[in-house]
C-alpha cells in the first residue's frame, strides 16, 4: 500500500480494478483499496471549525477567534503528512495528473460525511502564467474540475497571479501575508454568492485569506476552502 508512486502512470493503463495509489486490488465500487482508503482519511480527531487545525474539542481555535479570516471554514482530507505527503508530491511534482481523479473522490466523500454546503461556484487558487507552463499544469485547477463535476456546479477562474515569486513553503504567515497582498487579481463583481477555493496544501491560510477577502469585497458573502491537506502546527505534527 502506498509505495509505487514514483511509477509513470499518466497513460490511464492502470485498469479500474486496481487501486490508482497502490495498484493492489480493490473492488470496482470503491475508490481506492481499503488500505489506502483507511491510511488516507482524516482522523476522527475534533478540528477548528475555521480553520481546520486539530483541538482538543469542537470549537473555533483561539488563533481564529482572535484574528477572524476572511473565508468562513477549511475542509480538508488530510494532514499534510505521511501518508498523503508523497501522493501530492507525485501528483503535483511529479506530473501524475491521473491521482487528481482518486483524490477528487475521497475529497468528495469527505465533504459528504461533514453534510458541507455546497457553493454556487468553485475557483482554484492560480498558478502565475511561467509557472504553470514549467509545470505543465494547475494542479488545483485539474482537482477542482473533478469537484466541480461531483457537485454539479460551475467553475470560474476569477483570480490572475500577476507575480511569479519563489515558493511559500517554510514561510511564516506574517511573510507569506505580506508577499501576497499584491500577488493576485481579482474580477470586480460575482452574481455568485457562496464560493469554494480548491487548492492542493493549506499551509498557513495566508493565501486562502487573500483570496478569499478579494471574492468578499468583489461582492461574495461566503467563502470555503476545500483541500487535500492541511499542515499542522509543528507541535502538532505526529
Amino acid at each position: 500500500m502506498l509505495t509505487r508512486f514514483h511509477a509513470p502512470l499518466n497513460s490511464r493503463l492502470v485498469l479500474s480494478k486496481h487501486c490508482d495509489f497502490c495498484f493492489q486490488s480493490k473492488r470496482l465500487n470503491q475508490v481506492c483499496c481499503d488500505s489506502c482508503s483507511a491510511l488516507l482519511l482524516t482522523p476522527n480527531q475534533h478540528r477548528c471549525e475555521t480553520c481546520y487545525l486539530p483541538l482538543a474539542e469542537p470549537g473555533i481555535c483561539g488563533e481564529c477567534q482572535g484574528n477572524i479570516p476572511f473565508y468562513d471554514q477549511v475542509i480538508c482530507l488530510s494532514d499534510y503528512q505521511w501518508p498523503i505527503e508523497p501522493v501530492i508530491k507525485a501528483y503535483k511534482y511529479a506530473k501524475q495528473q491521473h491521482l487528481a481523479k482518486p483524490l477528487g473522490q475521497l475529497i468528495w466523500q469527505h465533504i459528504q460525511l461533514t453534510q458541507a454546503t455546497l457553493p454556487d461556484v468553485f475557483c482554484p487558487v492560480p498558478l502565475h502564467w511561467f509557472k504553470q507552463w514549467q509545470r505543465g499544469f494547475n494542479q488545483s485547477e485539474v482537482l477542482c474540475k473533478q469537484l466541480a463535476k461531483h457537485a454539479a456546479k460551475p467553475m470560474q477562474k476569477p483570480f490572475t497571479r500577476k507575480h511569479y515569486g519563489s515558493s511559500q513553503a517554510g514561510l511564516t504567515r506574517r511573510q507569506r501575508q505580506k508577499a501576497l497582498a499584491a500577488s493576485f487579481s481579482c474580477q470586480d463583481t460575482f452574481s455568485y454568492k457562496h464560493w469554494v477555493i480548491i487548492d492542493d496544501v493549506v499551509t498557513t491560510g495566508s493565501t486562502a485569506n487573500v483570496l478569499a477577502r478579494q471574492l468578499k469585497d468583489a461582492g461574495a458573502e461566503r467563502v470555503d476552502i476545500w483541500a487535500i491537506a492541511r499542515t499542522p502546527k509543528p507541535s502538532q505534527r505526529r
